[in-house]
This record gives C-alpha cells, structure tokens and sequence, in this order.
C-alpha cells in the first residue's frame, strides 16, 4: 500500500487492494528502498533488528444487512489438496510484543455480534489487507521501510509474527497457504494443525521483482511488481521463467482450481475491458474470452467468495460494476449491472451477496439484484476485514 504521504484519505486502509493485484509508482518506489536497504543488512553481515509494534484497537461493528434475502454466506472457492510431492522445512514464527494503542474501527467480514479486538500494527506502519480466518485475523502490515509483514491474531487478542521482511505476501482462499517474495526467493508455505506456526512447503528462485499474486489449487500466480507481465509457478518442482505479457492483471482463481480470471490486451478489432478465463500454463491458455465491458479502475476489484461475481469500481470512479461470471461469456448475456455514483477503490465482500463500497464518507452495500442500501457507518479510517472461504463448501461459479 502506500506510504503515510499518499494516504492522506485514510490513516488505515485495508481491503482496498484485491488480493493479488500490483500497486502504483510510488508503492514500487517505496518496496525498491526496502529492498535495497535489506540488501546492506546482508551484505554487513547485520541481522535483522526486531520491529517495534503499535497495538491498535479495532472496534468492530455488525453491518446493517450484511444477508440480502437470497443469500448465502461465504462459500468455498477453492479446494486445497495435500501436498506429499516436497519435504516440509522448520516452522517459522515469532511472537508479537504488545506496545502503545491507537484506536481505528473495522467491518467484519461476516455477520456477527458486534465485539472488540486488539491487532497490532508496527510502529508508523499500516495494514495492507485484514482477512478473517477460521482461528482469527490473518493481517498484512506495510512496515515503515517497504516490507511486508504477516501476523496472526487469535481470538484471544495474542499474535504470531508468521512472516516478516517481505517484499510482498500472499494468502490462499481459505487461509490455508502463504506465499512470499524476498530478495529473489519465493517460499510457499502451509498453516497445518498448530495454525500459530507456518511449515514450509517449497522455495525458488525468481527474479527480484516477482511477487506472489495468487493461489490456484496447490500453484501459484506470479506477478511483476509493475504489472507488466505474469507467470505460473508449479510449486511442486522448480520455477522456470516464462513471461506472459498479454495478461493486464489478476482478478482471482476460479473455483475449479485450475484456471484465473483476468484483464487481456485487446486484439485488432476489440474493445477494452476485455475479461478471460485462463487456464494455468506458459503462457497462459485462454478458454474463454469477452470485450467490450467497463474498464476497472486500478484497485478495488474483487471475485465474490462463492466466485459467482464479479464487482470493480468503473475507470474514474464514478460507476460500479458487477459482472455475472456464470454467464459473461455466454452470447447475448446480461449487461453488466451499473451503479452511478462516486467511490473510492475501498471495497469488500462480506458474503456472496454482499458488495460493500466506499463513496468518500459513507459505506454503501450493493447486491447482485441491482438494489442497494446506504449504511451509517462513516468510512475514513475504517479497516475493511475480508472473509476467507469455508473449508468443503460448494462453489455456484460454474465458469
């Protein structure tokens, strides 16, 4: 996310970015002096010195109606077979100390009573993204010198450290699986049965400014950091480099577990936006393909957690919309549903009917039907905590 100068609409802003989706200019300026200054730490033989963490109060309130009639909560969207094919390495975690408290609120994810919890921050850091896991609060903090932080936060207020200086993080679906870019080395890992502690499953090597995007099944979707290109990762045997430059960017995996939704460049003749669903290959093979729908703005957009929909603030931000994908790449499907008013790139689904979107004061929830409904809760400052999916769970998406 971006540092305290380019924030100055919201001092925590999580939820704002999809998962996967690659920041602006100055977010890449901000990772290149993170890297280049872990690089001296190596290069002195220094260690890394222990981050000092904020401890900041997240008072979370229920959402007027976060279950429109006809909805379900968060179904599965992903199924996350065992992996047997690679020997697991040494838990990594560390321990959290509580520090000084700081007071931003939050929306949950799910419909719940309303309560409090603490989740600490470091010190002049933010949160880059908040996701409410089946034991807790996975959190992603942007440290003041570029890197990535990953924290687990039990119901209990008390916090794990499962990853630290990263260049970037990334976590499955379901909460399940972590991945992460650091100085050249992608490391995938798994949160078992002692959920505190992260096994690992595989490392590679990759170019220093590869990211982690997204998980598909046991895979992983890799990014440039500048979103020029993308690639595949077979987490089971090394990374071979193999660019796809035709990609735009990542929406997110679909349920099969085998293939991604996603931004391609227009051929002659076609019209942006133009949507497809890949399946995983280098380069990536495209099933099916649609142009001509709103163009995304840069950030905001998000599959819904039983990856029936899709939803994006338009290009400009002054539309939403929401993209049926059981049925965008049928002829003659529906147009796309188009809501007319101004909003920011803070977004989240709290369940599978429920779309939340930020207009600059207030939270306004959009459902598939068309309706909407503005809520009381003011939005500046406001954390937005993102369901994970439900383990065995059945996907409607059918792609």
């Amino acid at each position: 996310m971006l540092e305290d100068a380019l924030r100055d609409t919201f001092a925590a802003k999580a939820g704002s970015t999809p998962p996967g989706s690659l920041d602006d200019f100055a977010d890449a300026a901000i990772r290149g002096a993170g890297r280049i200054r872990r690089r001296q730490r190596a290069m002195t033989g220094g260690l890394a010195g222990i981050v000092v963490l904020a401890l900041a109060a997240l008072a979370m309130f229920q959402v007027v109606s976060p279950q429109h009639p006809g909805g379900a909560g968060p179904a599965d969207d992903l199924a996350l077979p065992p992996r047997t094919d690679v020997p697991s390495q040494a838990p990594t975690s560390t321990v959290a100390p509580p520090q000084v408290a700081r007071e931003v609120y939050a929306y949950p994810g799910t419909a719940q009573p309303a309560k409090s919890v603490r989740i600490q921050i470091p010190e002049k850091g933010s949160v880059a993204a908040a996701y409410q896991a089946k034991d807790g609060y996975l959190v992603i903090n942007n440290q003041p010198d570029g890197d990535k932080q990953l924290v687990l936060q039990n119901d209990d207020n008390k916090q794990q450290v499962l990853v630290d200086d990263a260049h970037d993080i990334a976590v499955d679906n379901e909460g399940n699986q972590v991945a992460w870019a650091d100085e050249g080395t992608m490391t995938v890992a798994k949160r078992g049965d002692d959920t505190q502690q992260l096994t690992k499953s595989n490392t590679t090597d990759v170019p220093p400014s590869a990211v982690p995007v997204v998980f598909v099944g046991p895979d992983l979707v890799l990014g440039k950091d500048d979103g020029s290109a993308f690639d595949v990762w077979y987490t089971s045997r090394k990374y071979e480099e193999k660019w796809d430059q035709s990609v735009l960017r990542v929406f997110g995996a679909h349920p099969d577990g085998k293939s991604i939704y996603a931004e391609v460049r227009a051929q002659s003749g076609e019209q942006a936006m133009c949507l497809a669903l890949l399946s995983l290959a280098q380069p990536f093979k495209v099933k099916n393909r649609v142009c001509g729908l709103p163009r995304a703005a840069k950030a905001g957009s998000r599959i819904s957690p039983d990856g029936h929909w899709l939803a994006y603030p338009v290009e400009g931000q002054k539309q939403v919309a929401m993209l049926d994908l059981t049925a965008v790449f049928t002829p003659g499907s529906k147009t796309p549903r188009i809501w007319d008013f101004t909003v920011t790139t803070k977004t989240v689904w709290l369940n599978a009917t429920t779309f939340l979107v930020d207009n600059g004061t207030r939270f306004q929830a959009l459902y598939p039907d068309g309706k909407s409904e503005n809520l009381d809760q003011m939005s500046a400052d406001v954390v937005l905590i993102e369901p994970l999916t439900t383990t065995g769970a059945t996907p409607s998406a059918t792609g």
